[in-house]
């Protein structure tokens, strides 16, 4: 008769580890940074863009079609716009550099960040929504075409709320693991 087959060693089960946070963060940093580059990059092509005929045609079109008052805003202002855009990048990637640096600033405001930016996800479908509505009642020549656009605009809000969902989930699921005692406690 033959030995017994002995047990198969397994490795000692290692500590759950916290590294994830850095990489997180530095990813989220230069994509904040990278982003507000752009659009400062978009606002300095706006400048010169914004005083040509064919704009101000475009934000008079606008105004007489009664367009939503924000879309007019933009296309009125799209330098400012812009800027706002790239603060609002330069806010985020100053969160996300706070929390690569583990401040404890830098953990709330990144975490304020996640749920505001899940927040503003519903709130920019909602307004894509309304707009592509306007949008559709100008150009739509018939009965059948504006059913077409209004299945395709249905079809495309579907699926930012789909979307919108789905990053709220790991947006929130992201502050709720940043916010953990274990994960809090790295933080001064």
């Amino acid at each position: 008769m033959s030995a017994p087959i002995p047990p198969i060693p397994t490795p000692p089960a290692t500590p759950r580890s916290n590294n994830w946070v850095g990489p997180v963060a530095m990813g989220s940093f230069w994509l904040c940074l990278l982003l507000a580059v752009y659009f400062v990059l978009q606002g300095l092509v706006a400048l010169p863009l914004r005083a040509t005929p064919s704009w101000q045609h475009l934000v008079n079109l606008a105004w007489e079609h009664r367009v939503d008052r924000s879309l007019w805003w933009m296309l009125a202002n799209p330098v400012g716009a812009s800027l706002g855009a790239a603060l609002l990048c330069l806010a985020s990637a100053a969160a996300s550099w706070g929390l690569w640096r583990e401040r404890l600033w830098g953990l709330w405001g990144y975490v304020w960040a996640l749920l505001l930016s899940a927040a503003a996800n519903f709130v920019i479908a909602w307004w894509l929504d309304r707009v592509l509505r306007q949008l559709i009642a100008l150009i739509a020549d018939n009965a059948a075409m504006a059913q077409e656009l209004n299945m395709q605009r249905l079809l495309f809000t579907v699926t930012l709320v789909g979307t919108s969902v789905l990053f709220a989930g790991m947006q929130g699921w992201l502050a709720w693991r940043l916010l953990r005692p274990d994960i809090r406690a790295r933080y001064r």
